[in-house]
């Protein structure tokens, strides 16, 4: 499986996971497993290497006044 379909198979198990859990997330909850559903589709689009085991994924909402603005990164496992 090559790192395209690493990212569209997470986004496929988060939007799973959404429909299972929907009663019991809240909108918060939903926004974010959303948020990261798009990212992953992004990175698929884009090219974006699959991470290492060894490396964390992280994904941050940033609010710049009425925008919002996501910012991915990777760092190593402590």
């Amino acid at each position: 499986m090559n790192d395209n379909q690493k990212w569209l198979e997470a986004a496929a198990g988060l939007a799973q996971d959404m429909e299972y859990l929907k009663g019991a997330l809240s909108p918060a909850d939903r926004q974010n497993l959303q948020m990261a559903m798009t990212v992953y589709r992004q990175n698929a689009k884009n090219g974006v290497p699959w991470p290492s085991p060894d490396t964390l994924y992280c994904i941050q909402n940033l609010h710049m006044g009425s925008k919002m603005q996501l910012s991915t990164a990777v760092r190593p496992r402590l």
